[in-house]
C-alpha cells in the first residue's frame, strides 16, 4: 500500500491531474509515517495540509452531496448547495483550478458515475461533461491539482487521459502480504504470535476487513487474546466465504488414516490404488495445514490434483467420492467440461461477461459455484480442450486462490480442492489436429509413435511383470503430461504450480478388479431400484455367478475402455432385460415382488416370483 502511496506522491508532483481507481472504498495504512487514514478523503486531506505542497483550498464534489470547500490556512469547511456536475466543472475551470496564484487541490469522486466510458458513443449530457473534463485537464495551472476517483479503470473515459501528458492513470491496490503484515503489526503489536498466520490467510481481503477481524478478537485482562490457527481460520472465514460451517474441520488422523480402505471397500472404486494413496497424501497435507506454505502463501486452495490416464479408469469417480468423503455429499462437487471452452471468448462464461456484453447479469460458472458452495471439489476435465487463455485463469486460482469475476466480486478458493483430468497420453494428434510423433525411454525401453502408439507398444511388451508394465504405463502419462505444457502449448508455469501432484491412472485389466467393480455397480444398482420402488416392495437380486460371467464376456473390451465399459455392459445385461417383467408387475398391480437376474445357457434372464414371507 505505501508503494502506491509514495507513487501519488511523486505524481503530485509532476502531474496536474491523477485519476485513481480500484480498492477506493478502503482504509489505507502508510508505513513510512505509521499513518491510518480511514478513507481517501482523510487521506487527501493529509495530503492537503502537508507544507512540501502548500495546498490552501480543498475541494470534494460528486454527484449526489453539497459541494465541501475546505480553507486549509484557517481550517474552516463550508458546504453549498448540490449542483450538477457541468455546473461545478465549469466554475473550477472559470476560477480556482486556472488560478495560478491559489494552490487548490480538487476531488471529483464516482468520476465512472458521471459518465463511464462507452465504446458506443455517448449521449449529449455526458458528451458535455467530458468536455468540461477536458477543457479543465487542458487549463488546469501547474500550482493546482485535481484527482478523479473511479471504481474501474475499464469505466474511465479514455479521452480523459488519452495523449494528455498532464494526466497520470493510478491503481490503487488491495493489499498485498507486506502491506498487511505492516498494518497488522501497527494494530496488534510484535509479540502476537499468530501475526504471520493472520496476514497470509487473509490474502484477497482489505485492510479495512482486517480491521473489522482484530476487532472482532476477544480481550483477555485487558490484552487481545492469542488465537490458536484453527480461530484464526474460522474469523477470517467469516470474511471471505460467510457464516458457514467449516468442513475441514471435521477432518481427522482417523479418518484419514481410512481414508484409502473407504474408497476401495465402501465406494467400490477399484484398480487405483496408488492414485487414491496420493489423493489421501495432499488431503493429509492441506488438514495438517501445510497446504501452500512451501511457497509462502496460505491461501492456495487446500490440493491441486492433476489426474492423468485413459478414459473410463475412475479419475471422474474418485473426484466425486473426494467431495463426498470431505464434505458428506457428492453434491459439493463442481464438474467443467473443457471441451465447451475451446474458444478464447468462453473464458468469460467461467468468470462472467464483460460490463455491456451479453450475459453480464448471469455472472460467472466457475465463480457463482464456488461462491454457492466454497467447500468443493472442483474438478476441471479434459483440461487439453480448452483455449490456452483459459489457462491464465487456471494459473491465478492455484497462485492466489482466488479470482475476480466480471462484476468485480472476490472469491476466494481457499477451502477447495482442485482436480485436472487429461486424456494426454492417450492421444493421437495434438492439440493443432496435427499427427504428433514423439520419442522416449522408459526403463531403458526405447518407444516412438503418437501418444497412442506408444501406449499401446508399452502394454504388447512382453517378458516383464504386469506391476512393471503398470509402472512403465503410470510413467508414460506422467511424462506425456510434463511434455505437453512444457512443449506442445509452452506453458511451463502452469506445470510448475501442478509440481509432483500429477497422479497417473492405471487400465483396469485385472479380472479380479474387474469383478469388483462389477459387484460394486450391481450394488449400487439394487439399492437404487429397491428405493425406486419401495413402495411396491420390489426387490432385486443376482445370481453369485454373475460377475463372473460379465468379465468373461467382456474382459477385453472393459481393459480397453474402463469403467464406462462397465456401465454399458451392465445397461445392456441387466437393465434392459429388467425392464419388461418389471413394467409387466406394476402392470397387473403386483407388489412383493422378487426379481432375480440369473445365467442360463450362457444369457441373462431375469425371472419375476412373489416373496416367500
Amino acid at each position: 500500500m505505501s508503494t502506491w502511496l509514495e507513487n501519488l506522491k511523486t505524481n503530485f508532483k509532476n502531474k496536474e491531474v491523477v485519476i485513481v481507481h480500484g480498492n477506493v472504498r478502503d482504509i489505507y495504512f502508510e508505513q513510512k509515517t505509521s499513518l491510518i487514514y480511514n478513507n481517501l478523503t482523510n487521506l487527501f486531506q493529509t495530503i492537503a495540509k502537508t507544507p512540501s505542497y502548500q495546498f490552501r483550498r480543498l475541494l470534494i464534489y460528486d454527484p449526489v452531496s453539497p459541494e465541501r470547500e475546505t480553507d486549509l490556512k484557517n481550517n474552516t469547511t463550508t458546504e453549498s448547495k448540490v449542483v450538477e456536475a457541468e455546473q461545478k466543472l465549469a466554475k473550477w475551470t472559470a476560477t480556482y483550478l486556472t488560478n495560478d496564484q491559489e494552490n487548490s487541490l480538487a476531488i471529483v469522486y464516482y468520476l465512472d458515475k458521471l459518465v463511464a466510458y462507452n465504446q458506443s458513443g455517448y449521449s449529449d449530457a455526458e458528451m458535455k461533461i467530458i468536455l468540461r473534463i477536458e477543457k479543465l485537464i487542458e487549463n488546469i495551472t501547474p500550482n493546482n491539482r485535481l484527482v478523479l476517483v473511479a471504481l474501474r479503470d475499464t469505466m474511465i473515459p479514455v479521452e480523459l487521459y488519452t495523449s494528455s501528458p498532464k494526466v497520470a492513470v493510478l491503481p490503487i491496490p488491495v493489499p498485498d502480504k507486506i502491506d498487511r503484515d505492516a498494518f497488522l503489526l501497527r494494530k496488534l503489536g510484535i509479540e502476537y504470535k499468530n501475526l504471520d498466520l493472520l496476514g497470509g490467510l487473509s490474502d484477497g481481503l482489505f485492510l479495512k476487513d482486517l480491521d473489522n477481524i482484530i476487532k472482532s478478537i476477544p480481550v483477555e485482562a485487558g490484552k487481545i487474546k492469542q488465537l490458536s490457527s484453527v480461530e484464526i481460520r474460522q474469523l477470517i472465514n467469516k470474511y471471505r466465504i460467510g457464516d458457514q460451517e467449516d468442513q475441514w474441520q471435521k477432518l481427522n488422523y482417523e479418518k484419514l488414516a481410512a481414508a484409502k480402505e473407504w474408497f476401495i471397500s465402501t465406494e467400490g472404486v477399484g484398480g487405483q490404488d496408488n492414485a487414491i494413496q496420493k489423493v489421501v497424501d495432499v488431503m493429509a497435507i492441506a488438514k495438517a495445514g501445510l497446504a501452500g506454505i512451501a511457497s509462502g502463501n496460505t491461501s492456495k486452495p487446500k490440493g491441486v490434483l492433476f489426474f492423468a490416464g485413459p478414459s473410463g479408469v475412475g479419475k471422474t469417480t474418485i473426484a466425486k467420492k473426494l467431495a463426498k468423503f470431505l464434505f458428506g455429499s457428492e453434491d459439493n462437487f463442481i464438474r467443467f467440461d473443457m471441451s465447451e471452452f475451446a474458444d478464447a471468448h468462453t473464458e468469460s462464461k467461467l468468470i462472467g461477461s464483460p460490463p455491456g456484453y451479453v450475459g453480464y447479469e448471469k455472472g460467472g460458472m466457475l465463480t457463482g459455484a464456488v461462491k454457492e458452495k466454497p467447500f468443493s471439489v472442483v474438478l476441471f476435465d479434459e483440461i487439453e480442450k480448452a483455449h490456452p487463455r483459459i489457462m491464465d485463469i487456471f494459473l491465478q486460482l492455484i497462485d492466489e486462490g482466488r479470482l475476480t469475476d466480471s462484476r468485480g466480486q472476490t472469491v476466494f478458493f481457499t477451502e477447495t480442492v482442485i482436480i485436472f483430468t487429461s486424456n494426454i497420453g492417450t492421444r493421437t494428434k495434438d492439440n493443432q489436429g496435427h499427427e504428433n510423433i514423439l520419442t522416449n525411454e522408459i526403463d531403458g525401453v526405447k518407444v516412438e509413435g503418437t501418444e497412442s502408439e506408444i501406449l499401446a507398444q508399452i502394454r504388447k511388451l512382453e517378458g516383464i511383470s504386469p506391476e512393471k508394465k503398470s509402472e512403465m504405463i503410470q510413467k508414460h502419462f506422467i511424462w506425456a503430461v510434463r511434455n505437453y505444457f512444457s512443449q506442445e502449448i509452452s506453458r511451463p508455469e502452469l506445470l510448475n504450480r501442478i509440481g509432483n501432484d500429477i497422479i497417473p491412472f492405471n487400465f483396469i485389466n485385472e479380472p479380479k478388479i474387474q469383478k469388483t467393480i462389477i459387484m460394486s455397480h450391481c450394488r449400487r444398482i439394487k439399492d437404487d431400484f429397491e428405493d425406486v420402488k419401495k413402495n411396491s416392495g420390489f426387490k432385486l437380486e443376482y445370481t453369485p455367478n454373475l460377475a463372473d460371467f460379465l468379465i468373461n464376456m467382456y474382459k477385453d473390451d472393459i481393459s480397453d475402455s474402463g469403467g464406462r465399459e462397465i456401465t454399458t455392459v451392465i445397461k445392456d445385461t441387466i437393465i434392459k432385460p429388467l425392464a419388461i417383467p418389471v413394467l409387466e408387475a406394476e402392470d397387473r398391480g403386483m407388489t412383493n415382488i422378487r426379481f432375480m437376474v440369473d445365467v442360463i445357457n450362457n444369457k441373462i434372464i431375469v425371472n419375476a416370483s412373489e416373496q416367500v414371507n
